[in-house]
């Protein structure tokens, strides 16, 4: 298939009602609504057929309950606010989100200081892109940028960068990464370094606001806190592990054969676009420099990738789409392109030969996204923008 053709199949697939079945972003009728509503271009049977899985999202159970950027009450507000063409659409449904959206930021960032003030470590749902104060906070950039939900969000965040005297920063994470509780790979917790889970998200979250003209006390300060930790953490190789070991951070040694992928979730792209859009926020082209060295450094070794299918979060899209991107600021990264659209093609006619679901996060839908040449804020759920 050439990259148009896998993407009308995946915009067909969606456009079928039984394409999703839950209200979620990710993998369910938010996140279908929103990829077609993209795809359809001036399409008019697609964009009521992206109307119909939007309302299908609000009318599946637990639609407006609170939860993270990709579920519940900000799954549907994400997908309404990006599908909506003009000040008047949707305009109803997003008032009617907007305050439950807000409510349900405020118990993460209250779980959130909870967290802080204990000290032993925190709970990455507090305060991650994907559950997370990140990831709500970026909708409500979108929603109510001068509203009070997004202030008191950005002064934790704020809180979270705060100096400690110590190697470990206030950030760890307690367990392993992905898992409530123990893990005997990571006994005294870790750090995380993945734009999904760690501290990439509020770091390019403070970013985006400061980019939107939205600050609040210390907003400057932490960005510096947040990006020199970032740093800090870089390999040899010159691009980020997906992890480190508090044993590790506080010896001040890199981890030895640390994990790693070239992913939006996990690994040296996600880490690089969000040190690249702190550089922009406070004009330091050593940061910018830094992210674009080594996101060119993992183009240039397909063999470090140990990407999974044409997907966004761990797959070759969101490879693409952090690559494009980076390179309307960084024209030698341009050069990756054709390769890397040639790749996702594969990987995306691959999937949908053996039937792969059309999900916005792990499926074909994000892939078909990442290959269409329609620019805008879609890819503000990951952060990117």
């Amino acid at each position: 298939m050439t990259p148009d053709e896998a993407v009308e199949a995946v915009a067909a697939q969606l456009a079928k009602p039984e394409a999703a079945f839950t209200p979620g972003l990710g993998a369910g009728h938010s996140g279908a609504a929103l990829a077609l509503a993209v795809l359809a271009g001036e399409d008019p049977a697609l964009r009521r057929a992206a109307h119909g899985q939007l309302a299908a999202a609000v009318k599946a159970p637990g639609a407006m309950r609170g939860g993270g950027l990709y579920s519940g009450a900000a799954a549907v507000a994400f997908a309404a606010r990006t599908m909506a063409r003009g000040p008047g659409e949707y305009r109803g449904l997003l008032d009617a989100l907007t305050p439950r959206v807000a409510e349900t930021a405020a118990g993460r960032v209250a779980a959130l200081r909870a967290d802080l003030a204990a000290g032993a470590g925190l709970r990455a749902h507090t305060f991650d892109t994907v559950s997370g104060a990140a990831g709500l906070g970026r909708l409500l950039l979108a929603l109510d940028p001068h509203g009070p939900a997004l202030a008191d969000l950005l002064a934790a965040l704020v809180d979270l960068a705060a100096p400690t005297g110590e190697p470990l920063p206030r950030w760890w994470t307690a367990g392993g990464p992905g898992l409530p509780g123990a893990d005997p790979d990571h006994p005294r917790g870790h750090v995380n370094l993945g734009l999904a889970h760690g501290i990439p998200g509020p770091l390019a979250l403070l970013s985006l606001a400061r980019l939107h003209d939205v600050r609040v006390p210390g907003h400057d300060e932490a960005i510096e806190a947040l990006a020199l930790g970032l740093t800090a953490h870089r390999l040899p190789t010159g691009g980020w592990p997906m992890t480190v070991p508090v044993e590790d951070v506080e010896s001040g040694r890199p981890p030895a054969d640390a994990p790693t992928r070239a992913a939006w979730c996990y690994g040296t792209p996600g880490a690089a676009r969000a040190l690249h859009l702190a550089g922009t926020a406070l004009a330091r082209d050593d940061w910018r420099t830094t992210a674009v060295t080594a996101l060119a450094a993992t183009l240039a070794d397909p063999a470090t990738w140990h990407l999974s299918g044409p997907g966004l979060c761990h797959g070759t899209a969101g490879l693409l789409r952090i690559t494009r991107r980076m390179a309307e600021d960084a024209a030698s990264l341009a050069a990756h392109l054709p390769a890397l659209t040639a790749t996702t093609t594969r990987d995306l006619t691959a999937a949908l030969a053996v039937g792969e679901p059309a999900t916005l996060l792990e499926g074909t839908a994000g892939a078909a996204l990442a290959l269409h040449p329609a620019d805008g804020s879609w890819d503000a759920c990951l952060l990117l923008s």
